[in-house]
């Protein structure tokens, strides 16, 4: 299991040597990042929707206060501290800050390693219900990845919230121009002004669109990427906890970062049209993240028509490409001047076939999220809720 997807527990503790036990017995349950201090302790937590956070007890307030609003803004992160015996006063005040578990000084290494396995076990199904993120890229630019991204969104929109995210290499990501919109500033700004990555913030900053879906934009500046990195699990734990359908539109994943979106997806769609350039460079993209392991399983591969003719057919394309085409969008003529005017093809054009292929594909989505559901919650019959995770 690579780093992306195992827990972070970030630790913070005065005495070096029950550290050095505590990483050695942690490390066998998730990512450890030691932190020297409280404030690093906080920093860390928030560029790594940290699972655990492990911290001496704070002695000064404004420490404390740091802490209670670590707390408030990651509710998902369990937080324990480090303390001797406590007056019921230092108890109340933990119990307001959002503290819910103290581990006993001096430290007893195994202990604290159980007690954090069985918060990691407590929070596995709740995390196993947030929504489902699905990364929409190509081997080539003009296949049809951000007209689709925009249209999946709206489609799912009917089966739940849904946000739709531009990840295109910056600061090429053009989402906001063809869906009319403009996002209130990046998700990059939030992480450079220190702001928490909670699923509030990202209400706020995201667009509405009219079609029923929200709009995020990841970065705006090259410069953005190197910095996003780390604190990319934050970012997608937030989405999927804002929304039941986050469609991530990476584009061509150029860049080591777009690639960790990539992993992290719940589904990868990768779309081509039948020309040759296009099916040649998907099938190398898809070899070389299969050899890279940046996606957990094989994407489905979406064919878009953009001409009537066509020098192959589908079955050669998904000879071609060595995998069966999973949905295949019908030729629409008038999709460029749609998506030059800000227009989606589902709001103006409701009957076309365009339209209903890709309502189709957003109905076996929302199937299939139904069903991961009633297996998390071991919910044999009936019909499981597809709406958002937050109610």
């Amino acid at each position: 299991m690579d780093a992306t997807t195992v827990p972070c527990i970030v630790l913070q503790h005065a005495d070096a040597a029950a550290c050095e036990a505590l990483t050695r017995g942690l490390s066998a349950l998730g990512r450890v990042e030691r932190a020297g201090s409280l404030p690093h302790a906080l920093e860390l937590t928030a560029l790594n929707a940290a699972a655990c956070l492990l911290v001496d007890l704070p002695d000064e307030r404004r420490q404390r206060t740091a802490l209670a609003q670590i707390a408030a803004a990651y509710p998902r992160t369990r937080v324990f501290v480090f303390a001797g015996a406590l007056p019921f006063e230092a108890v109340r005040e933990l119990l307001r800050a959002g503290v819910r578990d103290v581990l006993p000084l001096p430290v007893d290494a195994p202990a604290c390693v159980d007690a954090v396995r069985d918060a990691l076990a407590a929070a596995a199904v709740p995390g196993r219900l947030r929504g489902m993120s699905l990364a929409v890229m190509a081997g080539k630019g003009g296949v049809g990845c951000t007209t689709l991204a925009l249209n999946l969104g709206a489609a799912l929109s009917a089966h739940g919230a849904a946000t739709v995210v531009d990840a295109d290499a910056p600061p090429f990501g053009t989402l906001g121009v063809a869906g009319d919109l403009d996002s209130d500033g990046t998700i990059a700004r939030l992480v450079r002004r220190r702001l928490p990555i909670e699923p509030g913030v990202l209400r706020q900053s995201a667009a509405a669109h009219r079609a029923g879906f929200s709009l995020l934009g990841l970065w705006g500046d090259p410069d953005d990427a190197a910095e996003m990195e780390s604190a990319m699990p934050a970012v997608l734990d937030a989405c999927t906890a804002l929304s039941s359908f986050v469609v991530v539109d990476v584009g061509r994943p150029v860049l080591p970062v777009q690639r960790l979106l990539l992993r992290r997806a719940s589904q990868v769609l990768a779309v081509t049209t039948l020309e040759l350039a296009a099916l040649r460079n998907l099938q190398r993209l898809v070899e070389t993240l299969a050899a890279e392991g940046a996606a957990h399983a094989a994407p489905a591969i979406v064919l878009n028509r953009t001409a009537r003719e066509a020098s192959y057919g589908i079955e050669q394309a998904a000879g071609a490409l060595g995998r069966p085409i999973a949905a295949v969008l019908p030729y629409a003529e008038t999709m460029r001047a749609r998506l030059d005017r800000g227009e989606l093809v589902l709001e103006v054009e409701p009957q076309h076939p365009w339209t209903a292929a890709v309502r189709r594909l957003a109905g076996e989505i929302a199937a299939r999220r139904r069903e991961h559901l009633r297996t998390v919650l071991g919910v044999s019959g009936g019909h499981a809720d597809g709406g958002s995770p937050g109610g």
